[in-house]
């Protein structure tokens, strides 16, 4: 298995969350997260950098000052990201690790079905080592077939994946993700694997101000999803970019327009972020050292 070695550690005020920062064997870094949460979570990067461009998104910051075009490196391996998850539980006491339900979350650098054989080797491997785990997988949609194509593979873990909508209709949704595809073969997509596996799915919708979340939005929202089986997962913005996430007044008013479509919501709120280990925060931040 290829090496991966942890330079830094940094503790959130809490003790809840802790950011690993891991050296590849060929000079680079990620960062992963961890998090003391209703399960054990843990936050894996599956490429160095990344080139999706996602507005709110410090990952696909420039690298270093030098190279201002240079936003993705590489794929990771399938051994290395293993590793970068062992790395983690091999610092956590056993006897803690036995009291709560392991959940790998693919939701660190990188989008993971751009490393698509990589990430379901991991998995697999991971789902050997620790029975009784979960993964979650969160994507841009960006490639629908292989989100049907992961749907009829075989773990030994319970496998989610969650659909980074962030907007009701394409051309809003590009301006927010500019790599993104069609919303519609997305939601297919995801709606196919929720079905094949009978596992329920979840679209995550963060609340940008002034963005995306006005009452017409919402209301385009719900209608959208409205005949698909997915639950709405309303997250904060961790401020990057110059933009700022939405009121908990548009939290209620999105959460009362969707259930009054009867669609399903649950509001997430990052932890961590004051050692940059919330979502959409986690990048190299060693850059300047290659």
């Amino acid at each position: 298995m290829e090496s991966m070695e942890i330079i830094k550690l940094l503790n959130s005020h809490d003790g809840k969350t802790i950011k690993y920062l891991q050296r590849t064997e060929d000079d680079n870094i990620i960062e992963t997260g961890y998090y003391d949460l209703d399960e054990y979570v843990i936050c894996i990067s599956s490429q160095i950098g990344c080139s999706m461009n996602c507005v709110f998104c410090s990952t696909a910051a420039p690298l270093d000052s030098q190279r201002p075009n240079l936003k993705f490196i590489r794929n990771l391996t399938s051994g290395e990201i293993v590793r970068q998850v062992k790395n983690v539980l091999n610092l956590l006491d056993e006897n803690n690790l036995s009291r709560k339900r392991i959940l790998f979350s693919y939701m660190g650098m990188g989008e993971p079905f751009l490393n698509y054989d990589n990430v379901m080797e991991s998995i697999r491997a991971l789902s050997q080592d620790y029975p009784g785990s979960r993964a979650t997988i969160a994507t841009l949609g960006t490639k629908a077939g292989l989100i049907r194509k992961s749907a009829h593979n075989k773990f030994n873990v319970l496998l989610k994946i969650h659909l980074s909508l962030h907007a009701p209709n394409d051309e809003l949704r590009r301006r927010i993700l500019p790599k993104a595809e069609n919303i519609d073969n997305a939601l297919e997509a995801l709606r196919y694997f929720s079905l094949t596996r009978n596992t329920p799915c979840k679209v995550n919708y963060i609340l940008i101000k002034d963005i995306n979340d006005s009452k017409v939005q919402a209301i385009q929202l719900a209608k959208l999803l409205r005949n698909y089986p997915f639950t709405v997962k309303l997250s904060n913005l961790n401020n990057f970019n110059q933009l700022e996430s939405s009121t908990l007044d548009k939290f209620e008013l999105f959460e009362d327009i969707l259930n009054s479509y009867d669609i399903e919501t649950c509001r997430f709120f990052s932890t961590g972020t004051e050692i940059q280990a919330g979502c959409g925060q986690l990048r190299r931040h060693y850059y300047n050292k290659k």
